[in-house]
């Protein structure tokens, strides 16, 4: 079943998707907006100024959104609500920060400084004062950072047999405990560049899969997302010679896609069960979700003639948000988990893309 529903069934469906959600829209890349939807009534609250904003993402809980926008010295962030008050601007001077990610608590913001001769650190701002401090250790460049919400996989892959390893870990884990961490894709290589799966504390960063996995050969890892509790990590590696999608966790590094087309952008259920992800194993651009678990890999939303990507899951993982070009603009569109009927959530002739969905009020 395609985009293209009765009207009834329509109204049905749109009934029964609720809840906001951020997201980019605009056809033209100078002008992109971070805006925010309301799923059930369709109503579009701009955020961002319009001036190149990046795909905006929320705080836990969601009271809050960043997103990169373009100053006058080039991009910093933007911290609002969801009504566009209460509005921080983050910068730094003869910097351009992008690829803003929030900490477990939302007391920092980690987001990634270009500048004259840096071409890519870690800069940590603190949320409320705004104060900023480079992380990663000197002459160290990575790209899309994201937190690792606790130091429990590490302290499951702790190898004690292996007193060198042992003794790497110890200062990562302290720095870790006391700080925070990040995962990145650490960048390598001047002439030649290569990225690896890395751990990026205050003052260091360090390749992770070799402290973590006995005899781990090295390809280029992107993508990298951490369950909400830090005790899986998937990432895409051309292991293989293709993209995979792989899974670290307690058991060691499972391929959960393995297929000969590429699979990449993987994103967490709320329940960590499933990861969505793109892959043109079909013959198009398309959306699937795997057990990870088992490697069991479902459709979700693939069209003959169309492009589907940009997975998003709903909060309680009832919907899966996409962007798709059927009807020639990118829109946005939800559909249930196991595929089916989808239904549009934006319209008009601009573009709507980036679709993340307002976390729940976290619990006291």
């Amino acid at each position: 079943m395609g985009f293209s529903a009765s009207c009834l069934a329509a109204a049905l469906l749109l009934g029964a998707v609720s809840g906001e959600m951020a997201f980019l829209t605009g056809s033209d890349p100078g002008t992109r907006r971070a805006a925010v939807l309301d799923t059930a009534t369709g109503a579009v609250t701009p955020v961002g100024p319009g001036a190149s904003d990046g795909a905006p993402v929320w705080a836990p809980g969601g009271a809050r959104l960043a997103f990169s926008t373009k100053g006058e010295e080039g991009l910093e962030i933007w911290v609002t609500g969801p009504d566009g008050g209460d509005r921080r601007v983050l910068r730094l001077e003869k910097e351009s920060l992008s690829s803003p990610r929030w900490s477990a608590d939302g007391a920092k913001i980690a987001c990634i400084a270009e500048g004259p001769g840096t071409g890519g650190r870690v800069v940590v701002f603190d949320a409320a004062s705004g104060e900023s401090a480079f992380w990663g250790g000197e002459g160290a460049r990575a790209a899309r950072p994201v937190w690792l919400p606790s130091t429990d996989l590490m302290q499951a892959l702790d190898p004690e047999s292996q007193s060198e390893t042992a003794e790497k870990l110890a200062p990562l884990k302290e720095e870790a405990l006391r700080d925070g961490a990040l995962l990145a894709a650490g960048i390598f290589g001047d002439k030649r560049i290569s990225t690896e799966l890395v751990l990026v504390t205050r003052t260091q960063t360090v390749p992770l899969l070799p402290l973590l996995v006995k005899d781990s050969a090295r390809f280029a890892e992107w993508s990298v997302e951490s369950d909400r509790k830090g005790r899986q990590i998937a990432y895409e590696s051309n292991d293989g010679g293709d993209r995979e999608l792989f899974v670290l966790g307690r058991r060691g590094i499972t391929n959960v896609s393995n297929h000969r087309a590429a699979d990449w952008n993987p994103v967490w259920s709320d329940d960590y069960q499933w990861l969505a992800f793109e892959s043109f194993r079909d013959g198009r651009r398309g959306v699937y979700r795997v057990l990870v678990g088992t490697g069991n890999v479902l459709p979700v939303a693939v069209r003959e003639g169309a492009d589907c990507w940009a997975p998003a899951w709903a909060p309680d993982d009832e919907w899966i948000a996409f962007v798709s070009d059927e009807e020639g603009v990118p829109r946005i569109y939800a559909v249930a988990p196991e595929g089916g009927e989808a239904v549009r959530l934006t319209d008009g002739k601009e573009w709507a893309l980036a679709p993340a969905w307002r976390p729940k009020p976290e619990k006291d």
